[in-house]
């Protein structure tokens, strides 16, 4: 026999093994399909839920992407300092995947109104490119952000404010060391207050505007960061490699949003890890599922698998087709799985869910937007149907063996 028809016979005794128990087949493949559904749902979710995590902290924070003076990070101080000169401005401007960047100033220093005194973090902004970068101004509860008549205007977080007890006109003391180690202290005016969802920032930032930041701490035109803003979170890499392609690396250093803020990362990564135990014990019971119901049809054909061998058939062909039956088990539910998912995904992606009551100050305390989105990506569903097909393929493995090594003198023994 060529082995085109030996082919197709095979394939035909598949199909016609699968459908033998239809109430097996159908629980196999509805576990199969659960799991498709659950596997690419879940992804999805963490995905969407991830990007948005990290894009709202770093639209508070730094930027995506952070270019800094060489040590910055490690000092966190006015001596290591970058000037956002023509050369930056064009490199930042003409590089793809900047969506925008923002020049920004930053040190410490202790607030004051009356008697109450709290160490705060200053950060001097240019109002204008921080609204296109940062998120700070939707988060203004009253009053401008650093806009208006007022001279050397102040916007606090709303924990802040009222800890100082302060309003919107009221005039507050700053006091700090400038950058020529002298005494550096004046007033501010509450142009603004901020609700800011993460408590700590909340009780402590103070934001001014960069010129007169520049000017109280006796910094020219010195800056302490400059936020840029990528068009995705997952352009982040190659964006950084191009900004180090294309800076003087020797006096600016471009950090990814990973090396400004670890502590994201670790969070994600064990949301990430509680994840996808989770979908692994879930393949495994897929796995299972398949193994046994492969198994049991070999042990109730066993009579007939050692009929077709003794007629001539041979165990490879015997090993082909019952490996086959297992690829289609997991071909079927792979097919409804996907059929399901995707949509399904697609339409929460599209209507995100806005978190309510307790879940939403949970999240709105660790600075995150009490939103759930999905977000589907192509590795997504190519990776689940990878996923699934491998388990097929080795757990079918065991029970195609036992079938290609049955004896057809046992059999006949036996009838």
């Amino acid at each position: 026999m060529r082995p085109g028809p030996r082919l197709g016979l095979e394939s035909k005794l598949a199909w016609r093994n699968v459908w033998r128990n239809p109430r097996r087949t159908a629980l196999t493949v509805a576990a199969t399909v659960f799991a498709v559904v659950l596997v690419v749902f879940s992804v999805a979710m963490a995905a969407g839920v991830h990007e948005k995590m990290i894009d709202d902290t770093v639209r508070v924070r730094s930027g995506h992407v952070t270019l800094t003076g060489p040590g910055y990070l490690e000092e966190l101080t006015l001596d290591h300092h970058l000037r956002l000169d023509a050369a930056t401005r064009s490199v930042l401007e003409s590089t793809p995947g900047v969506d925008g960047y923002a020049p920004r100033m930053v040190s410490f220093g202790l607030l004051s109104e009356a008697s109450a005194t709290r160490g705060v973090l200053v950060i001097g902004v240019d109002p204008d490119r921080e609204e296109g970068v940062t998120s700070l101004p939707t988060y203004l509860k009253a009053g401008r952000f650093l806009r208006g008549a007022a001279q050397r205007p102040m916007v606090l977080g709303e924990r802040l404010a009222k800890f100082l007890s302060v309003d919107i006109g009221d005039r507050v003391l700053l006091y700090s060391v400038a950058y020529s180690l002298e005494s550096a202290y004046d007033l501010f005016e509450v142009t603004g207050i901020m609700r800011l969802p993460e408590a700590q920032m909340d009780r402590s930032l103070a934001v001014i505007d960069l010129i007169d930041a520049q000017s109280f701490f006796v910094f020219g035109d010195r800056i302490s960061e400059i936020a840029v803003l990528a068009s995705e979170v997952d352009a982040v890499p190659s964006l950084v490699l191009s900004l180090r392609t294309r800076l003087d690396i020797s006096k600016i250093e471009v950090h990814p949003w990973q090396d400004v803020m670890p502590e994201l990362e670790q969070i994600l990564f064990l949301d990430d890890a509680g994840m996808y135990i989770m979908l692994l014990i879930l393949v495994i019971v897929v796995a299972f599922g398949i193994l046994n119901t492969i198994l049991m049809a070999v042990l109730e054909r066993q009579r007939e698998l050692g009929v077709v061998l003794a007629l001539g058939l041979s165990p490879a062909s015997v090993f082909r087709m019952v490996y086959l039956e297992s690829l289609l088990l997991a071909g079927l539910g792979l097919v409804a799985g996907l059929a399901i998912a995707i949509p399904l995904v697609l339409y929460f992606q599209a209507h995100p869910i806005t978190l309510s009551g307790d879940m939403a100050q949970v999240t709105e305390l660790f600075g995150f937007e009490p939103m759930i989105v999905w977000k589907l990506k192509v590795m997504n569903p190519i990776g689940s149907t990878l996923t699934i097909l491998g388990v097929a393929i080795v757990t079918a493995l065991y029970p195609a063996l036992k079938a290609s090594r049955g004896r057809p003198v046992d059999v006949l023994r036996s009838l």
